[in-house]
């Protein structure tokens, strides 16, 4: 069979570009830059309620469609540790305006490990079913004698909405690396099918009472979302005082991302396995307390950090940043965009 010479001249034209496309769209992806990534404030993007502080935002997309706000509300005229629950908000756009749908969890009261509260909450979606991890743990007439009966749990349900089943016991409470509680956790689903969570602890053991030592990451592990999940020797970070991580696996960058307040600043961390963690590239993602409004003001806070960080992700890419913001009437949640600059 001869040669084509049309075929040739295809070959000779057009092969050296379909190899240049096929290079570029097998490129590495650009270190994650979370902090160039952030967007002014809409007001579609702040959510607060009048009688109540509302804190530890976090967006998923549900399989309606719609997106859902999980976050933690108490009454203005108390602690949260006295009366904290998880609520859940609804909005047709992922970057709001959100509207309070329905209590999730509350504290479960005397007899439970969780009686007092239930607080701080992440909801991941595992293989079809949404698993809701909280804070909890037993009631106490003051914050230093509340915070060291403090747990993770997790419940479980087949709708984002609920109803949620919880687990009668938590599922990790404080071991080494980690003393005197164990809070605020992250999980996520590792490519080999273990989840990981991150979670704070302190650096070392003090009664209740006395001034609380350095805060500091943890990880675990384990086969299922429930556990039980094995504390790892290493932290996450252990060198400066952090809270509120929050934790996501980034197919694209094949890498593992932990978002996290240092009080002065928001930062980031990253991992190749999850087990071994260091300042990502571009480390800090906000500076202080300050945040542009899509006017061209700057949201109104007091002089007390952002907190609760997290990051929601959507077709592979860091889309939102939620925090809860401080402000003279009490603690809100903002819900800020994401986007690559072009």
């Amino acid at each position: 069979m001869g040669f084509n010479p049309v075929y040739r001249w295809w070959v000779i034209l057009f092969l050296p570009a379909c190899v240049m496309l096929s290079a570029c769209s097998d490129e590495a992806p650009a270190p994650l830059n979370i902090g160039a990534m952030v967007q002014p404030l809409p007001d579609s993007g702040v959510f607060r309620l009048d009688d109540h502080h509302t804190w530890g935002p976090q967006v998923s997309k549900g399989q309606d469609g719609r997106y859902y706000l999980v976050y933690s509300r108490w009454p203005k005229n108390t602690f949260w540790w006295r009366a904290s629950e998880i609520a859940l908000a609804v909005s047709e756009r992922a970057e709001g305006p959100y509207s309070h749908l329905s209590v999730l969890l509350a504290g479960r009261g005397p007899g439970h490990w969780d009686e007092a509260v239930a607080h701080n909450p992440k909801i991941k979606l595992f293989n079809g079913r949404y698993y809701l991890y909280y804070v909890s743990g037993l009631a106490k007439d003051d914050l230093s004698h509340y915070r060291v009966t403090q747990q993770i749990g997790v419940a479980v349900s087949d709708s984002i909405t609920g109803p949620y089943q919880r687990l009668d016991e938590p599922i990790l409470g404080p071991s080494p690396p980690l003393y005197n509680l164990a809070v605020n956790p992250g999980v996520t689903q590792m490519p080999d099918g273990r989840y990981l969570m991150i979670m704070k602890g302190e650096i070392r053991p003090v009664p209740a009472g006395v001034p609380k030592p350095q805060r500091i990451q943890g990880m675990a592990i384990a086969s299922t979302p429930v556990g039980p999940f094995e504390m790892l020797p290493e932290p996450a970070i252990r060198n400066i005082d952090t809270e509120d991580a929050s934790l996501w696996y980034d197919r694209r960058r094949n890498k593992y991302f932990a978002i996290f307040h240092a009080h002065s600043f928001v930062g980031l961390i990253e991992s190749s396995d999850g087990f071994n963690w260091q300042e990502a590239e571009h480390y800090q993602i906000v500076a202080g307390n300050r945040l542009l409004r899509a006017d061209g003001s700057m949201l109104q806070m007091t002089d007390r950090p952002l907190q609760r960080p997290n990051i929601f992700v959507e077709g592979g890419e860091p889309r939102l940043l939620t925090l809860a913001v401080p402000d003279p009437s009490g603690w809100h949640v903002v819900i800020v965009p994401l986007a690559e600059k072009k």
